[in-house]
């Protein structure tokens, strides 16, 4: 009796693995010895770029193990969410790349108990930063972009912070909800001081936001850099906001200081060029 389980996570690694292959191979033959590393580390970045294309490749690939039917085909068939969550957690366990879209896309068909299922998955692997299953939940999680998976994933992050864990991997997820997750965010850094997660949140509030501006985000990033003794990450994230009504905040900083912490200061200059503001007084 065929696994599906198993011959949909061989194949789907042995699509990416010939495709890296291939490319590394086809550049190897015509570099020396010296840049192959550099080489190597700019085909992983390209991968990054081509993955979603990659992806849906397989997806869309049959298989003859399966019948000639296409990836796609087969996980859409499955009609009971246990199967599709068993296969979900299988392909966790059994790959080294990101769930398959496809995968994640027919999850999201479940609505809240597959949303109740990823955050059950998530507490249960919580006493692991780096924990794959967890990883592969708050990943999972940030796919369905609602309201309700943007708290769960900051629920998440203030339970890792209490056990003094990086929080890392729930900011990649916060940032890839997308703008759903401005408004709860927005509730909490509104009401809270600025502690670790709080940071965080700043960080991607000013990201995911950056092409939907709003004043009271951008009262929230002024009032931060203002009131922080580490002025650092509110730069960052006014940068990363992208709003050049913040440059003579920032230049009238450097203007009035002269004691500056030397990565401060050029962090500002950096930041004040990338809105619009001169710079030349400063360098």
């Amino acid at each position: 009796m065929v696994d599906i389980k198993e011959v949909l996570s061989n194949s789907y690694c042995s699509i990416i693995r010939d495709q890296f292959n291939e490319s590394f191979i086809e550049q190897k033959e015509e570099l020396s010895a010296e840049i192959q590393e550099i080489a190597f580390i700019d085909l992983l970045e390209q991968y990054e770029t081509q993955k979603e294309e990659i992806m849906q490749k397989w997806a869309n690939t049959p298989i003859d193990e399966l019948g000639g039917t296409t990836p796609t085909e087969k996980i859409n068939s499955i009609q009971e969410f246990s199967e599709v969550f068993e296969l979900f957690i299988y392909m966790i366990e059994h790959t080294d790349e990101d769930v398959p879209s496809i995968l994640i896309e027919r999850l999201k068909d479940f609505g809240h108990i597959a949303i109740q299922a990823l955050s059950d998955l998530a507490n249960a692997h919580l006493d692991n930063q780096d924990d794959i299953f967890l990883v592969g939940a708050l990943s999972a999680l940030a796919e369905f972009r609602t309201f309700e998976t943007v708290k769960l994933l900051i629920d998440k992050a203030y339970q890792l912070n209490e056990k003094k864990f990086e929080i890392e991997h729930v900011e990649e997820a916060l940032i890839s909800s997308g703008p759903c997750a401005i408004e709860p965010i927005l509730e909490i850094v509104e009401s809270k001081q600025m502690e670790d997660v709080e940071k965080m949140l700043l960080y991607v509030l000013s990201v995911v936001s950056s092409d939907a501006k709003d004043e009271r985000i951008y009262r929230i990033l002024k009032s931060a850099f203002r009131e922080a003794d580490d002025k650092m990450h509110a730069v960052i994230c006014i940068g990363e906001y992208g709003d050049g009504r913040a440059v003579p905040m920032l230049r009238g900083y450097l203007q009035k200081n002269s004691d500056i912490e030397r990565d401060l200061y050029y962090e500002i200059v950096g930041t004040i060029q990338q809105l619009g503001g001169r710079v030349d007084e400063f360098l």
